[in-house]
């Protein structure tokens, strides 16, 4: 049982490698960085492939040699020299790491390219899926080792919680950032005295939203109650809506957390203090499109910080 003075300091250690991995996203345009971000994630699920064969046949086969040569240039023949071939899939991530995402090593956000990728819900259901092989491969032999390709589809299909597929759940996570990037483009608007909808806005926000825009014409605007109220009501208005099936269904409190973790949910919330900010010295009249705020955020970075 873990002591509550250790549970303290992992805590400690988690915030730190947090706050690391967001310093280093935000040094990085987004699109540059989800296009790692998702490589990384296939790369994860292609090591743990990679290990269940291993641990399955004691070694490397010749046919997964011969993938790992043309896949992972340099890497087979590491691999050969080694004493403990047994180790291949933990040493694979450390060349993925390495090699594969050098260029990402070298530009100083690697850490937040594994924290990120680690912690996504894909992620999660390859490394589930791989404890599952593992434990079943050692009861009964496969009648086939099946190829990545097909391991990774079973490992999509892995439940995560409750009898939700993990890729379901990551589909349901890229929906509500999605839904928080509409909000967050309103924030400026919500936090005045009285909500208006400048009619540009209005009209954008009823084709991407048209409940949304019913919601805050009738529950928002006419309030003039606190406005930290005003905003909870519009994501709870969001799990509602956006989020009905899990919550319908139960897994709800799982795709929250997950969407907390997300580098984009991380990079909307960061771009948008200084968003509301910046909309105080501006008219409302001349407030930017949702198209135009989305590609603001996206090249929004940050070239250093204390």
């Amino acid at each position: 049982m873990k002591t509550a003075k250790f549970i303290k300091l992992e805590r400690r250690v988690g915030h730190i490698a947090s706050r690391q991995a967001c310093r280093q996203l935000m040094q990085v345009p987004w699109e540059r960085f989800n296009k790692a971000y998702e490589e990384y994630i296939r790369w994860q699920a292609f090591a743990l492939w990679a290990r269940a064969v291993v641990e399955l046949e004691g070694s490397a086969p010749s046919w997964l040699e011969a993938i790992l040569r043309k896949r992972c240039r340099g890497f087979a023949e590491e691999t050969a020299r080694s004493r403990k071939p047994e180790l291949l899939g933990l040493a694979l991530l450390s060349w993925v790491h390495n090699r594969a995402f050098e260029f990402a090593k070298e530009e100083g956000w690697l850490d937040a390219l594994v924290f990120y990728g680690f912690r996504d819900a894909r992620s999660q259901g390859y490394w589930a899926y791989w404890e599952h092989c593992e434990n079943e491969w050692k009861k009964r032999r496969p009648a086939s080792v099946p190829a990545f390709a097909h391991w990774r589809r079973s490992a999509l299909s892995w439940k995560l919680h409750g009898d939700v597929d993990c890729a379901v759940v990551a589909k349901a996570v890229e929906k509500f950032i999605d839904f928080e990037g509409v909000v967050f483009w309103l924030c400026p608007l919500i936090q005045t005295a009285k909500v208006q909808l400048p009619a540009h806005i209005a009209l954008e926000l009823g084709q991407e939203c048209p409940g949304l825009l019913e919601f805050v014409g009738e529950e928002i605007s006419a309030s003039y109650e606190d406005k930290s109220s005003s905003w909870r009501r519009m994501f709870n208005w969001g799990k509602d809506h956006v989020l009905s099936h899990a919550k319908k269904e139960g897994w709800l409190d799982f795709v929250l957390p997950q969407v907390s973790i997300h580098p984009r949910h991380v990079r909307i919330v960061d771009y948008t203090a200084l968003w509301c900010q910046s909309r105080l010295e501006n008219s409302p009249l001349r407030y930017p499109s949702l198209r135009q705020w989305q590609r603001d955020a996206e090249n929004y970075i940050i070239v250093s910080r204390k």
